[in-house]
């Protein structure tokens, strides 16, 4: 284990002076072919010394719990010595009788007044073997009971040199350091994918769109045809045209960090913010994609100023903070291009979902809406079922989402996350600032929800369920 420690500290002071000569020529505005060739070298071998590092903190980790079993073992031991003398000890206080011997009748504890106390002339204090003086220290240190054989021994633990107090030799052991960073992952963004993306050379895109709000007449914007006698002047119609229009908006992090820790970190603190910077990026579009105003950033599907938004009512008599079978076949048959749409929901309403069925017949068998294959991936009748943190509590309109996400429209200006870094902006205070940025846009396209041809009920890419207080 010393060993193990010696070729830590060693590594740590390694890596040490590879990221300072690294960050020195890093720091060098325009550095020669030579100095770029050795930043490269020194890179390469940082890598490898972080690589190095944490294998020997898994090696000292692995001989750490090789002693603490050791320990337990040894311990575990003790207290079955422990038991079997305290058994014998027993036996030993009663005569053949059954009556208890008097304390004098121990030669090993001397009586002085109405105090006993421990034969010092004893080499032995008292004990009669190893394993009796540990039974007396367990006992003692776990407040079983106090053996004032051990009294004179009180000073032990005091005078030596351990590693449980730093001034009496503590500030010699060193401390272990894991290369690995604790996070709680984020959840996966279901939805990322599954919208309509827009490349987009400038901030602001045009995009011109048929008028389909009404189906009564025309699935066309309002083109028809129509049967004609011959010689007889056909029915003319005019498609209408509207537009949608995409506005590019920066989504922005920023960051400071002294010099200090970007040099002596035993692990790359810039990998660490960028991988926090992904992670937020990610979770922040995830929130508005389902509940941005459109104001200075996306459109959410289930916000107010969503214009095809439809919310499904609760049940006549339907119960708080409740989900019945008859609110997700009402979803379903409101969902526009159902076959493409998936379901999201909150965590809440996860049991509601659970016991939500369909029985087929007088005596037939239950079909249940939520089901799980073999992998884990949920399902709600028939369509992909995703739970996360960003809809609604249960009871709450936006608890529950069904959308086809096809229909709503992302626009990227920067495809990928940007970042950048700077001396100058805290050069005073020897910090680095950090800033990462993307600009992007999102909205449903649709104007108004879809009047069908023969109902009243309309028909939308994205539907919720009302509030159920």
């Amino acid at each position: 284990m010393k060993e193990l420690i010696t070729k830590r500290a060693e590594a740590v002071a390694k890596l040490n002076d590879t990221r300072t000569k690294l960050m020195g020529l890093l720091s060098i505005e325009s550095p020669t072919p030579e100095q770029s060739a050795q930043a490269k070298s020194l890179d390469a071998d940082e890598t490898a010394q972080v690589a190095a590092l944490a294998n020997v903190e898994r090696q000292i980790t692995l001989q750490e719990r090789i002693d603490a079993d050791v320990i337990r073992q040894r311990e575990a031991e003790v207290l079955a010595e422990q038991q079997r003398l305290q058994s014998g000890r027993q036996a030993r206080l009663l005569d053949g009788q059954g009556r208890r011997i008097s304390a004098t009748d121990d030669p090993h504890v001397a009586i002085v007044g109405t105090l006993t106390q421990v034969n010092i002339d004893d080499p032995n204090r008292g004990f009669r073997s190893s394993a009796e003086y540990l039974q007396s220290v367990i006992a003692w240190s776990t407040g079983q009971a106090r053996d004032n054989r051990l009294v004179p021994l009180a000073t032990a633990g005091s005078d030596e040199a351990r590693g449980n107090s730093d001034p009496a030799g503590g500030f010699l052991v060193p401390r272990g350091f894991s290369p690995n960073t604790l996070q709680i992952r984020p959840e996966d963004d279901p939805i990322g994918q599954l919208t309509t993306k827009i490349p987009m050379a400038t901030p602001v895109l045009d995009i011109p769109a048929r008028v389909d709000q009404n189906h009564a007449t025309s699935v066309s914007g309002g083109l028809t045809v129509t049967r004609r006698p011959e010689t007889v002047a056909g029915t003319p119609s005019q498609m209408s045209i509207s537009q949608v229009s995409l506005n590019a908006k920066c989504l922005f992090g920023l960051t400071y960090a002294s010099e200090e820790i970007l040099r002596r970190s035993a692990i790359s603190f810039l990998s660490i913010l960028e991988k926090g910077f992904s992670d937020q990026f990610a979770s922040h579009l995830l929130n508005e994609r389902l509940n941005g105003t459109g104001v200075g950033e996306f459109l959410g599907i289930t916000h107010a100023n969503n214009p095809c938004l439809i919310s499904v009512s609760k049940e006549s008599g339907q119960g708080a903070e409740t989900i019945v079978k008859e609110n997700i076949d009402k979803m379903r048959s409101r969902c526009w291009g159902y076959g493409k749409s998936a379901w999201l929901y909150n965590h809440d309403c996860l049991p509601q979902l659970r016991s939500l069925a369909q029985v087929v017949g007088v005596g037939g068998s239950v079909v249940p809406y939520f089901t799980t294959d073999a992998n884990g991936n949920a399902m709600l009748d028939g369509r992909p079922a995703y739970s996360t943190e960003y809809t609604q509590t249960l009871g709450t309109a936006g608890d529950i989402v069904l959308a086809n996400w096809s229909e709503y429209l992302e626009g990227i200006l920067t495809p990928d996350i940007q970042q950048a870094e700077s001396i100058h902006v805290r050069f005073v205070n020897h910090e680095r600032a950090f800033k990462f940025w993307i600009e992007n846009c999102g909205t449903p396209w649709w104007k108004a929800a879809l009047t069908p041809k023969r109902s009243t009920q309309t028909l939308s890419p994205f539907v919720v369920l009302a509030t159920r207080a």
